[in-house]
Formats: C-alpha cells, structure tokens, sequence
C-alpha cells in the first residue's frame, strides 16, 4: 500500500512539471529568439528628428511721433505671424526731439568702437537726416551697401531716395502738397505760374504758414526760391546758391499783397495746423500742407470728403522715408525679408492707413478707401529739397524780406 501511495506522489509531481514546462516558466530565450541578425546588432536606432533652428532676431530702430511707434508695432506683429518669415522682428523707438540725436550718436560710438553685433540692425529715418549719421559717424561706411535683388518688391518702388541710392530702401513718403475744396474750387493751378494769377484774382483765399514755423510753410518757400536753380543746389548747402534766391524771393514778394488777411493785415498762420485750420474754415480755398495731415484731417471729419491734394509742374518739396542697415549691425540677409514685406501691398497698406504715409508703389495694387485721397499725386516727381544750413538762412531772409512787407 505505501509503495502505491508513493508511485502516485511522483506521478503528480511529474505532471506538475510538464505543465510548468508547456507554459513557459523557462526564463531562458529559444535559440531562435535569441538569435540576432547582422541587421540588428550593427544598425543603430534611429536618431529622433531635430528640432527646427530658431529664427534670428532682428531690430528696427527709429525715432519719430507716437504714430510711427503705432506703424512699426503693427508691421512687425503682422510680419512675426507669417509662417515663411525669415526673422523676429522686434522695436526699438525712440520719441522725437532727443531721440534721433541720441540714436545717431549711439551709432556713430558702436561703430567708432569697431562693434559688429550692436544690435542695430536696420534704421528707418527720412533720407535727408541720414547724412547727420554719417557726419557724426565720421565715414559713409557706417551704412552698408543692399543686395537689392534679395528685396523683389524693390522692382515696384517708384521713387528715388535722396539718400546714397545704393544704400537705402525708400519704403513710404512725407510731402507737402497743394490741398483743397474742389467744391469751391474745381479747377486749380497746375504751375506756379498760375498759382500767381489765380491768387492775384482771388485775394484773400491762398495762405501758407511761415517757413520757420513748420515744414509746409517751409517746403512752399523753399520749392518756390529753388525751383528755378539747378538740382544740384537742391540737395547742397553751399552759401554760393544764395547769390541765386532772387527770383524766388520776389515771386514770394508778389504773392504777398494777395494773401490771406484780417483787419486789413496780410496774416500768415501760426505752423501747420494753423494754415490747415484756415482750410477747414473755408477762410481759404488752397493752401500748402502735408499730406499725412490732410488725409487725417479727412478721416476724423474736420475736412469733407471734397478735400483733394494736388501738386504743380515743379512739385512742393518732401522727403522720402528709408530702411537702411548700419555695418554695426547683423542679419542683413534676414532683415531684407521684412523690408521685402514692407514694399509689398500689405506692407503698404499699413503705412497708409495707419499713419497716412504717401505709398511708394503704385496704388492701384492696394486695397484700401484711403487710397483715394493720394490719386492725384505724381510721387515719381518727387521734389527733395536738404539745404543743410542754408535752410536757417533761407528762413532768416524770409523773415527779414517778406514777413516785414506789411
């Protein structure tokens, strides 16, 4: 009896190990599974994807009104979300008053100290104050030459920078136009010639503000006395071309007894706005202003809709407004990307409407209502007019000749 008792003990154990067996409680790998193949043991894993390199910051540095801070902020958060930009944008600005003179001073120490990351990678400043940069700078090398097929929308700019042409891209311009009512007056002067006609005739109804006081008066007078001399004495400061502001005096000589008066007086407005007011007024039917003003004036309903600007065969004088890339700087392949953005009809559209800047390209390719009012201007006849010093000469001679007639 012990004997079977003992032969079913070893019976159930043996059954015990054949069902561990046949459910794999061996932890030791099959011969085949075990087995790797050339394949696998030389080949290495798969290196996970790179990240995407991170795009280049770029700074705009310029100095101006809070309006040009409000055109920059737009711009370049417009420019920022497009998913091909090339670069970062970000703002560095600068109030006016101090604030050119301060950043062309920063720049003229980073580049007299040789510094080539300075931060200052693109300028935008009126073409005629870029000269100063150079002056304090003490070399036209502060300001790299531009490789401008790298800008496409360069192709479509229609105008010329008074600024080294190799050196600046023209993106928006300020100038002094002709405004007026063409309800009141439906046919205007188209020469200066006929300006002075039309003033003789209709007494009392043209006024411009004096040259001092504000750029519009100073742009009529400054147009007015150098339309007659060569173009090169347009962009010079040389005292030799004051032998030569005769003719254009006395023309302002003759205007002077027809102009805009009160209490028996001929007046000339205090600055810009107050010649603009005299417009709004209809004290007056033509007068000179800027044409940012003007178009402002239109949006907020302090002039009508009627409002039109013109300019003559000789236009009045402006500037051109340029992107420039100082040799302090970095990213000049990238900064063109955002340049290129500018030019573009988006880019110029915001230049229009926001700060009401004349557009540089042909307005037909942008849409927008404010265009309108920019139709009748010839922006590829531009007129620039820097006298350096001889512009506070001009304004004293006018003072003392034209201010004093009575």
């Amino acid at each position: 009896m012990q004997r079977k008792r003992t032969l079913a003990l070893l019976l159930v154990i043996c059954l015990f190990a054949m069902i561990f067996t046949a459910c794999g409680g061996s932890s030791s790998p099959s011969p085949a599974s075990s087995a790797a193949s050339p394949d696998s043991a030389t080949s290495p894993s798969p290196a996970a994807p790179s990240a995407p390199s991170e795009k280049p910051t770029v700074t705009l540095w310029t100095t101006g009104s809070q309006n040009l801070s409000d055109l920059f902020t737009k711009a370049i958060e417009e420019y920022n979300s497009l998913p091909d930009a090339k670069c970062k944008m970000e703002l560095q600005f600068l109030m006016s008053g101090t604030g050119d003179t301060v950043l062309y001073d920063r720049l003229a120490a980073a580049f007299k100290s040789n510094q080539t990351d300075a931060g200052f990678d693109i300028i935008a400043e009126n073409s005629t104050s870029l000269f100063n940069y150079e002056a304090v700078a003490g070399s036209p090398d502060v300001f790299l030459p531009v490789d401008f097929p790298k800008i496409p929308n360069f192709a479509n700019v229609q105008v010329e920078t008074a600024f080294h042409k190799d050196k600046s891209v023209p993106y928006r311009i300020t100038t002094v136009v002709f405004a007026y009512d063409e309800e009141r007056l439906p046919n205007p002067p188209k020469t200066w010639d006929e300006l002075l006609v039309w003033v003789k005739k209709n007494p009392g109804r043209f006024a411009y503000n004096p040259p001092a006081s504000g750029g519009a008066g100073a742009g009529f007078v400054r147009t007015a006395v150098y339309r007659t001399l060569p173009k090169e004495a347009w962009t010079s400061d040389d005292p030799k071309w004051m032998e030569q502001w005769g003719a254009g005096m006395q023309y302002l000589t003759d205007l002077h007894p027809h102009l805009y008066s009160s209490g028996g007086s001929v007046v000339y407005p205090n600055k810009n706005q107050g010649t603009i007011d005299l417009l709004i007024n209809k004290e007056v039917d033509i007068i000179p202003a800027w044409a940012d003003q003007i178009m402002q004036n239109i949006d907020q309903g302090t002039l009508p809709v009627t409002t039109k600007m013109t300019n003559f065969d000789i236009p009045l004088s402006g500037t051109d407004v340029v992107f420039t890339f100082p040799s302090v700087g970095s990213h000049q392949e990238e900064a063109y990307d955002f340049v290129n953005f500018m030019l573009s009809p988006q880019g110029q559209k915001l230049c229009l409407e926001t700060i009401f800047a004349v557009p540089v390209i042909d307005i037909s390719g942008i849409d927008s209502p404010a265009k309108a009012a920019v139709e009748g201007l010839d922006i590829s006849n531009m007129s620039i007019i820097a006298l350096g010093d001889l512009g506070s000469e001009l304004n004293d001679k006018w003072d003392a000749e034209i201010a004093t007639l009575g």
